[in-house]
């Protein structure tokens, strides 16, 4: 079930200091099971490889351009699932905080899609791949940064 886009909390008069990703920001958060290991903070596709159509909207894999059946990025995962079926949280729309690869998101405001392992890396124009978010920051030494998700799903 989508939580709501609406402001959940506003700070008290004269404090405009939000603390959390997960605090109001419009962030929106969808559970679905996970189709295999999925580290967090790493972009995930819904996994069109599974038999059943029902169970293509439901289960996640790491997004991976390597495979034709990872492609459907719809967010980025809040925890890690260890195990098929889990259940996993992905933020659909709004903050988080994603695996990014080397070398990309050098700075805030950079345009990001989907690449291999479920990191994001810098948009390329010539891409056939939507754009999946944008920098706020640079990439940090543990290979993420913030970044605002695009509604997708």
């Amino acid at each position: 079930m989508a939580t709501s886009t609406l402001i959940q909390r506003l700070p008290s008069a004269g404090d405009i200091t939000f603390t959390d990703r997960g605090e109001s920001h419009r962030r929106q958060v969808e559970t679905f099971l996970a189709a295999g290991a999925i580290a967090a903070g790493d972009a995930v596709s819904l996994d069109c490889a599974k038999a059943q159509m029902a169970e293509k909207m439901i289960f996640v894999a790491s997004a991976d351009t390597g495979a034709q059946t990872t492609k459907a990025f719809v967010g980025i995962a809040l925890e890690a699932a260890t195990a098929v079926g889990q259940r996993i949280r992905v933020v659909t729309a709004g903050l988080a905080l994603a695996n990014v690869a080397a070398g990309n998101a050098a700075s805030p405001g950079i345009h990001m899609m989907i690449s291999t392992g479920g990191d994001l890396v810098d948009y390329n124009a010539g891409s056939v791949l939507q754009n999946a978010a944008i920098s706020l920051e640079a990439r940090n030494g543990d290979g993420q940064a913030n970044v605002i998700v695009w509604k997708q799903f």
